[in-house]
């Protein structure tokens, strides 16, 4: 079950004023809007029953804090309950709890699929392009390298190749054409 409460309203978020403005974690949070992981996760909930679940936009900033300073999931929640800009970013008061470790897991496999990365990550470049952080004037292509099946050689391919270089390094080294070679066989065709 889901349950959205109010962000940052203790006196002790006074001490947020002490991060510097160009610090990583102040111009990100100022640069996107997170707030659209909850409108996008809210069917992975149930809205009526169960205990009240942690927030998809704070497991999510989670995440993106796990990445950038490649944390374990443990050393993620010490250090973002030490850290005073990982709190302003994760948008909760110095005094309350983060969630337990295993949540991240948990929230990981459950409630985050390769459909829903893509418009996370879709979402937060469009935000970026609409502010000018990110320019929209080329492309990309992936150039994954993929090993194609068909250049595999089977014993036979193998045989007849390393026959014609033994061919070609004979007739250079002797300056003569190879004569009486018998004829070469069909390859196979591949299935």
């Amino acid at each position: 079950m889901l349950r959205f409460e109010s962000k940052q309203s203790s006196f002790h978020c006074l001490l947020y004023n002490k991060i510097p403005e160009n610090h990583i974690l102040k111009q990100v949070k100022k640069a996107v809007d997170f707030s659209f992981i909850n409108d996008l996760l809210e069917d992975t909930y149930c809205k009526n029953f169960g205990r009240p679940a942690k927030e998809p936009e704070l497991m999510c900033k989670l995440l993106f804090l796990q990445h950038i300073y490649n944390l374990s999931d443990e050393k993620l929640i010490e250090e973002a309950t030490l850290n005073l800009a990982h709190l302003y970013f994760l948008d909760i008061n110095p005094e309350d709890p983060l969630p337990e470790k295993s949540l991240l897991s948990k929230f990981r496999t459950q409630r985050l699929g390769e459909e829903t990365l893509d418009e996370i990550i879709i979402e937060i470049v469009r935000q970026c392009v609409k502010k000018g952080i990110i320019k929209d004037e080329g492309v990309s292509i992936d150039a994954t390298h993929v090993e194609a099946n068909t250049i595999k050689k089977t014993p036979e391919r193998l045989m007849k190749h390393l026959a014609r270089n033994i061919i070609t390094i004979c007739e250079k080294e002797t300056g003569k054409a190879v004569e009486n070679l018998p004829e070469e066989p069909a390859y196979k065709e591949i299935r």
